[in-house]
Formats: structure tokens, sequence, C-alpha cells
């Protein structure tokens, strides 16, 4: 993106996706800040890597980077942790416009869109639908149920039948 008003308000438009899957990766050892900070890392690199004319959706793009820097981000955390006794490693901040390796940056985020694909691709048309507007859109059960005729309790059960049904799919992968 050439405007870097526009580019500040893309990401901004899109911190509610940072925030939900940050929360996806919370727990007792790992800070909501730190894993929105490295989701906002993971939002920048792949707004300045899409291209609108390719069609695809931003929030459909940015997913897999984003999910890619918080495992990277909770794996590394915790081969840290053990090889210091356990104990929280330091944080070191990095200039968010440092290069970084392309080529297997790339290649790990083009594995994880295949199996999010492949495993979106194992729902119906409706599951999928609601699994997008849930994950990609950030919208809560009930503004789903409103938008697609079903009740909060439906779309509830729809995304956790859905959701067992792409691990299933991710794991036989």
């Amino acid at each position: 993106m050439g405007d870097r008003h526009a580019r500040t308000r893309v990401i901004e438009q899109n911190l509610p996706l940072v925030h939900a899957l940050a929360r996806r990766f919370a727990g007792p050892s790992e800070p909501i800040d730190d894993l929105v900070q490295v989701a906002a890392i993971g939002l920048i690199k792949a707004v300045d890597r899409f291209r609108e004319d390719r069609g695809n959706d931003l929030g459909a793009y940015a997913v897999p980077t984003i999910v890619g820097e918080l495992r990277r981000h909770v794996r590394g955390r915790s081969a840290l942790g053990s090889d210091m006794g356990g104990g929280r490693p330091s944080v070191v901040a990095l200039p968010v416009d440092e290069p970084i390796d392309a080529r297997s940056a790339t290649e790990a985020e083009g594995e994880e869109r295949a199996l999010v694909r492949t495993a979106l691709h194992s729902l119906g048309p409706r599951e999928r639908q609601i699994v997008a507007l849930r994950f990609y859109r950030d919208w809560s059960q009930q503004r789903i149920a409103d938008e697609v005729g079903l009740s909060q309790v439906q779309v509830s059960r729809l995304l956790t039948t859905s959701l067992a049904k792409m691990r299933q799919t991710l794991e036989a992968a």
C-alpha cells in the first residue's frame, strides 16, 4: 500500500481481528498484551504484502500470517523458558520495518494458508460462511445469527462442530 494514511487506516480497522486471534493464544504464561503486539506485527506484514488486484479478502489473507507469528512467539517463548529454567525471557523490541527472511516466511504462510483452505473446504457453504464471519470478520455469534437467520445457540453449535471438523481435517493432513 503506497498511501501511509490508507495503510494506517486498514491496520486500525483490522485490530479486532488481531485481538480475536491473540485471545486464542492467551493463557497464564502468555500475557495478552504481548500476544496482541505479536499479532499486530503479523497484521502489518500481511497488509504490506497484500495485493488487492489478486481478488483476495485482506482478512482471509492476514489470518495465516498473524497465526504464524503467534505460533512462532509461543514456540519461542516455551523454548526460551525451558532453556532459562522456566524464567520469563526479556522482550527485545525490533523495528517493524526491519527486513525478514522473505523466502522462509512466504513458504510458511503458503503452507498454513493451504492447510486452512483445505480445512475450510471440508465444511459446507453455510458452515464456511459462519466460520468466516466469526474469525475473519470478528462478528459476534448474535450478529452472525441475525445475518444468516439462525439463533445464537444454533450458531454456537455450528461453530463448535465446524471447528471440530476442521481440526480433524488438519490432523489427517
